[in-house]
């Protein structure tokens, strides 16, 4: 406090300066700078074209099969009764349980057998589109196994005549669609964009 000429001590003022108001308090100091870079953002390659309208044709192929095992099964019914008929000539000493076992597993084997060929097929193509360049190597003895199958699945499954001309046609078509999205895995600029996982 103050002190004035005759010894007393004088209060501090509560009126404001002559300068004006109370000026605010400093902001808090701003924190050091690091030498740590972050981490730079990976850039997000774009397939090329061929590359694109590979996947197409594979997810083509991929409806293509599940509808050839979408309606074989909800034709079973007339189709075991024809696949009962050839079988039992293959098998005459056969008893008719054993001979209705057997066309089950036969009718129902090869549409499982289709099934989890386009299955391994999906899991492979997504993982080959995070650019896993082995992925591609498996596809390749994966569509000669899917050609095995479409055969298996034409002459167990679909029916003779014109009632199988829809099955016939969708079975070429999900081979055909697969072979073509396989070659177009093997070309100079799919190749490029895969190898560019091994240099980023």
């Amino acid at each position: 406090m103050a002190q004035q000429a005759d010894g007393s001590r004088q209060s501090p003022s509560s009126t404001p300066s002559a300068s004006g108001p109370a000026m605010p308090p400093a902001p808090p100091p701003r924190p050091g700078m690091s030498l740590s870079s972050p981490p730079p953002i990976a850039a997000v390659v774009r397939p090329p074209g061929p590359a694109r309208l590979s996947r197409s044709l594979w997810v083509a192929s991929f409806v293509a099969g599940i509808a050839v095992v979408v309606t074989g099964f909800l034709g079973r019914d007339a189709q075991f009764e024809r696949l009962k008929g050839v079988l039992g000539t293959m098998v005459p000493d056969g008893g008719a349980e054993a001979v209705e076992g057997t066309t089950a597993v036969v009718f129902l084997g090869s549409l499982a057998m289709l099934a989890l060929v386009v299955a391994m097929e999906a899991v492979l193509l997504a993982v080959l589109f995070k650019r896993r360049l082995w992925a591609r190597w498996a596809l390749a003895p994966l569509v000669l196994l899917h050609a095995v199958v479409t055969v298996i699945t034409a002459d167990f499954v679909v029916a003779p005549g014109a009632d199988g001309v829809l099955a016939i046609a969708l079975l070429a078509a999900q081979f055909i669609l697969a072979a073509a999205g396989l070659i177009l895995l093997f070309l100079p600029s799919t190749t490029t964009w895969l190898l560019s996982e091994r240099r980023a």
